[in-house]
């Protein structure tokens, strides 16, 4: 056999100049043993020593004779291996009793092992060298148990059917190795679909093989995985030190070996996986990083009551204490939304402050500071907004587009990866990393990942937390690379979350004061002091809402910038929080901020003063000037509500404008082509009809294109083509019924049977009509994320089956089911396909 030019992979060789040292260091210990055992008053029994060095030294000899024995072996360097055992051995068994003797913390006793050391070592490389093909074979064994079998990989692709395939090179990795692959005959689409059979032939696990292409069309890279990472426990880093969002994030581990790691910073994220798969930890993990960044805030919109959310805040509504004694005086979370009212007014603030720092930036990409954070806007459980709530998706959709250059961006945690879950294709062609979580159903991933829909398999991930991650740090065309995400107890017995609140507490920035001015006209002031916003967190904590202090009961805390309530003040027994106070909190006490105060701040008018000095009352006791206090207050509601009322008009004013910009850009025939399919009448007409006869009409100048036309009548309600592609276009309204030909086609459809992912994107949809009651081809399409195709025929689908009546021009289809029998609905279409 050659030998091997690569590295052992046994832990005890480490190369011809480090074992003998190795050795010697061993030894030595071993001598320093005995010597603390005799300072330490007892005695070694030197003779018992004596005897069990020679055996030792018969034993070793012998063993090395036995193992370089067998055909094809010299035997003169047979003799050479059994004599250098013996007489290494028996020095260092000369040496270890005469210590034992003695003592070995002598200079002399150092001295001596060094010296024979320094002897003995080169005969080990005359050792090593005759022992190479011994050497190779064990190395061959051990590698062939942790991935077997090491055979020619190019006579096993030749086997699975993938010809002409070289393997050029092989490489260590993390998990295993990685091959070099020389393609001449079979390309890289070409072996994707045999990865199964060759694991088969290899003898490998399943998912143990993963393809990717190369810098060319004739390179590929093999990597082959002797280490199940995706089945291992990883620990999340329980560092505290303050970190940047400039910086990447460690999530986890990739199958790699890999760090999992994502820059945040102009960087949305959408995370998609089914109840159980692990979301909710994957979220801790990343408020956890993100807590810690020095120039990033957390907004979270949790709309399943705050379920993710509370675990942040609990040490600040509760009142824990850090290391240092000091009591938690603000939330970790700088925001966070529980229903549709307080999401909208996020997702409007959001959008204002980057609209704003768009407009006063200097230009390019904003780059977070501690003095100007960026904000992280977190969903959780978005479906029912972005599903239901077109006054949230709106803004929504406007701040992540706005958002990536005035450093907002967006994380989204959703149940699947369809439209109705995420907002759209508008918001969906904004996420700049998707993480793909477990799913009982392989085709979930057209989903979550469409472009890499057949290299994809989520239901097959092995338990929660295991994903598949797609990144900007990737190539474009490179596929989506398996992990697992860090683990965190979130427990209910376990206090694993509220810990590192409580060590965050101090790191995490206030918001800067341009974005605060801003965000105040959505109500951020008021966060957390309306208690009817806020409710849902005394109702979490079983807290009563606390009586209102002079001035309000809001309280400045968290540093000068930002206004926020005390939190609300605990019961005096129980609880869970560490070094919890009783009564309450020195956030509570003292004096607070007066209504002129306020005023002066927020509303620019200063309040007369009342007749007298006003007496000082302890915290919930109003003083005699109550009526000025109140009178303040509502000044300061009515001025912004009509701050409120006032942006809401530019807005809108704005969006005006901007539409009659565009329409005052379109092409100066639109409504030309658009009357020659109204007149066309049942026949209708096609593209290039229209454009033919714009040529003869203007023969000096030239027509529009295809793909504008095509638009045209893709944004017109009343131009149809209800033949399908490349039929003529109709036009089609209450006046204009649709042709005759066309119903007559649509009466004779049959119920078809439908089975794998038809039918699980018909029952979608018929979960979409039926719920809304709105029976229209558009919004499928947009929904799905289908086109106009399949759309028109999951339509037909329903009409075919009573769910929907038959197609009226441009109308919505009447939907004839109604929503209370939807589950009833589902079962029965399941059970006939």
């Amino acid at each position: 056999m050659a030998r091997s030019k690569d590295r052992e992979v046994t832990p005890w060789v480490h190369g011809v100049f480090e074992t003998p040292l190795y050795t010697s260091g061993v030894i030595y210990l071993g001598g320093v043993g005995l010597g603390a055992v005799e300072d330490l008053g007892h005695t070694v029994p030197l003779e018992m020593l004596g005897i069990g060095s020679v055996g030792g030294v018969i034993a070793a000899a012998t063993a090395r004779f036995l193992r370089t024995g067998g055909p094809n072996r010299s035997r003169r360097a047979r003799w050479f291996h059994t004599a250098f055992t013996g007489i290494w051995t028996s020095a260092a068994a000369a040496w270890m009793n005469w210590v034992a003797g003695g003592t070995p913390w002598t200079l002399s006793s150092a001295a001596t092992i060094a010296a024979a050391t320094v002897v003995i070592a080169p005969f080990y490389g005359v050792d090593r060298y005759l022992r190479g093909d011994e050497i190779a074979e064990q190395w061959a064994k051990e590698e062939a148990a942790v991935s077997k079998p090491l055979t020619d990989w190019q006579e096993l692709f030749a086997a699975v059917g993938a010809r002409g395939v070289v393997v050029e090179d092989k490489e260590k990795a993390h998990n295993g190795f990685r091959l070099t692959l020389t393609l001449t005959e079979t390309d890289y689409d070409g072996i994707l679909p045999l990865l199964k059979r060759l694991e088969m032939k290899a003898r490998l696990r399943t998912g143990a093989l993963t393809l990717k292409p190369g810098a060319h069309a004739a390179e590929a890279f093999l990597s082959v995985s002797t280490r199940n990472v995706l089945a291992e426990h990883v620990d999340l880093d329980d560092s505290d030190h303050p970190i940047t969002i400039n910086e990447p994030l460690t999530l986890g581990m990739l199958e790699s070996g890999e760090p999992i790691e994502l820059l945040m910073r102009q960087n949305s994220v959408l995370i998609a996986g089914q109840k159980g798969s692990g979301k909710s930890v994957t979220l801790h993990v990343l408020i956890s990083l993100l807590t810690r960044c020095i120039d990033a805030v957390v907004w979270m919109i949790d709309m399943a009551s705050g379920h993710t959310a509370k675990r942040w805040l609990r040490p600040w509504v509760e009142g824990w204490k850090d290391k240092d004694g000091n009591t938690i005086s603000r939330p970790l979370l700088d925001w966070v939304a529980t229903n549709e009212d307080e999401a909208v007014r996020m997702y409007n603030a959001a959008h204002d402050i980057a609209d704003q720092r768009a407009r006063t930036a200097r230009g390019g990409k904003l780059i977070p500071k501690a003095k100007q954070p960026a904000i992280i806007v977190i969903t959780e459980e978005g479906s029912d907004l972005m599903a239901w709530s077109p006054v949230a998706v709106k803004p929504k959709t406007r701040g992540i587009k706005k958002g990536r250059k005035a450093a907002i961006d967006y994380v989204d945690v959703v149940q699947r990866g369809t439209g109705p879950n995420t907002g759209g294709g508008e918001i969906d062609s904004q996420y700049d990393t998707t993480i793909g979580l477990r799913f009982r159903k392989k085709g979930e991933g057209q989903y979550v990942f469409p472009d890499f829909y057949h290299q994809v398999n989520l239901a097959a991930l092995p338990g929660n937390g295991a994903c598949y991650i797609k990144t900007p740090a990737m190539d474009q065309g490179e596929p989506p690379e398996k992990g697992r995400f860090a683990y965190v107890n979130d427990d209910e017995d376990s206090d694993h979350i509220e810990r590192m609140a409580v060590a965050r507490a101090n790191i995490r920035p206030d918001l800067d004061d341009e974005a605060i001015a801003i965000a105040n006209k959505w109500g951020y002031k008021d966060r957390w002091s309306d208690h009817e916003r806020s409710g849902w967190m005394l109702e979490a904590f079983g807290i009563d809402a606390p009586a209102t202090a002079p001035g309000g009961s809001a309280a400045v805390g968290g540093g000068t910038s930002t206004l926020q309530a005390a939190p609300p003040v605990p019961p005096t027994t129980g609880g869970s929080g560490p070094n919890r106070p009783g009564g309450r909190l020195p956030s509570e006490l003292g004096d607070m901020p007066s209504a002129e105060d306020y005023l002066k701040k927020y509303d620019g008018a200063q309040q007369p003063p009342a007749a007298g000095p006003p007496t000082a009352g302890g915290p919930g006791v109003p003083g005699p000037d109550e009526a000025t206090v109140k009178a303040a207050f509502d000044k300061v509601w009515a001025g912004v509500e009509g701050l409120v009322q006032e942006a809401a008009e530019q807005h809108e004013a704005a969006r005006q404008a901007e539409e009659d910009k565009k329409q005052s850009r379109e092409h100066p025939r639109k409504n030309e082509v658009l009357d020659m399919v109204r007149d066309a009448g049942p026949e209708g007409v096609t593209i290039d009809g229209c454009r033919n006869r714009l040529a003869e009409l203007y023969p000096d100048e030239k027509p529009p294109s295809r793909q504008s036309v095509n638009k045209w009548f893709a944004d017109h309600e009343h131009v149809i083509q209800p033949g399908g592609p490349k039929t003529p276009y109709l036009w089609a309204d209450p006046d204009h019924p649709a042709p005759p030909e066309a119903q007559d086609t649509e009466d004779d459809d049959r119920p078809e049977p439908l089975e794998g992912d038809d039918l699980e994107l018909f029952l979608h949809a018929v979960e979409l009509v039926v719920s809304t009651s709105f029976g229209s081809t558009s919004m499928l399409q947009r929904k799905l994320r289908v086109g106009f195709a399949k759309a028109t025929w999951l339509m037909d689908q329903m009409t075919a089956r009573n769910i929907t009546g038959p197609q009226d021009g441009a109308k919505a289809r009447e939907v004839l089911a109604k929503p209370h029998t939807l589950d009833a609905l589902l079962t029965r279409l399941k059970e006939e396909n």
